[in-house]
């Protein structure tokens, strides 16, 4: 007798397949629907994440910004005080060496300072610039004192020397210089090069004699005769000296004009033929 509570395997397989399709159907109007939206989602969330990490960064950043900007103030009050020492103790060439040192670190302390202001509480803004500034006048007045220029670049060995045992020619001895090396490149555009280098470099020696003579006598004026007449007339020989170049320099410059001064004077021979 025929089973006919079972139903025909045929049909039970159709019907898998039918539900599976209508399945898959679903499945693709899901994804159609909300895949853009999962994706949406996940961007938000990568870009939250994102833009999280980011602040955290930027903040870290400004901190440790923040501590070394208090570094760099801490150092600058140590160095500071060392100038301080400096003056009582009349070492004027240390005090020059440091001071010129600590200059752009003022100049960077005050730039960090600007760029930080809004990270920082507003009177230690406030303290900071102006101590920074005070202390950047007060070392340029004191190295122009000393006639030493507040430029950055370091003191050579023969200013340190002067600084130490002759202050008082330092200016002289900068001005001498400035004007040598001047005269030096003015040399190089002439004709007559060798020649002109040889007197310049004649007079140098000549200068270089009496700068070593004057600081021997400073060093140990009992040791020499007529000390103090002689420290004075070796100064006032600098000094001379120090015009002599002036006058050097500017002979080389005129001769630099050979063109221009011709070229005025027929301008004003046709200006007043005109």
């Amino acid at each position: 007798m025929p089973y006919y509570g079972r139903p025909p395997k045929r049909n039970g397989i159709f019907r898998w397949v039918i539900g599976s399709i209508f399945i898959l159907i679903f499945l693709g109007v899901i994804m159609d629907y909300f895949l853009p939206i999962l994706l949406l989602l996940g961007a938000g969330g990568g870009i939250y994440y994102l833009a999280t990490r980011k602040s955290s960064l930027e903040k870290a950043n400004i901190a440790q910004r923040l501590q070394d900007l208090k570094d760099s103030i801490r150092l600058a009050d140590r160095q500071v005080k060392l100038l301080d020492n400096y003056l009582d103790e009349k070492e004027y060439a240390q005090y020059s060496v440091v001071g010129r040192q600590l200059l752009p670190k003022l100049a960077e302390i005050k730039t960090e300072a600007d760029s930080l202001k809004n990270n920082m509480d507003i009177n230690i803004y406030k303290r900071v610039t102006k101590k920074a500034e005070a202390v950047e006048t007060d070392i340029k007045l004191q190295l122009e004192k000393l006639h030493v220029s507040s430029a950055s670049e370091p003191i050579s060995q023969a200013e340190n020397d002067l600084l130490r045992q002759a202050p008082e020619l330092v200016k002289v001895y900068d001005s001498i210089q400035t004007d040598h090396r001047a005269i030096l490149e003015k040399i190089e555009e002439t004709d007559n090069k060798a020649e002109l280098t040889a007197l310049h470099q004649a007079n140098m020696q000549r200068f270089q004699d009496i700068l070593d003579g004057y600081l021997k006598i400073k060093a140990s004026p009992k040791n020499y005769y007529n000390a103090d007449e002689r420290l004075a007339k070796a100064k006032a020989a600098l000094e001379q000296f120090d015009l002599d170049l002036d006058e050097t320099l500017r002979q080389l410059n005129e001769s630099e004009l050979k063109d221009f001064d011709v070229s005025l004077r027929m301008m004003g021979q046709k200006t007043e033929e005109l």
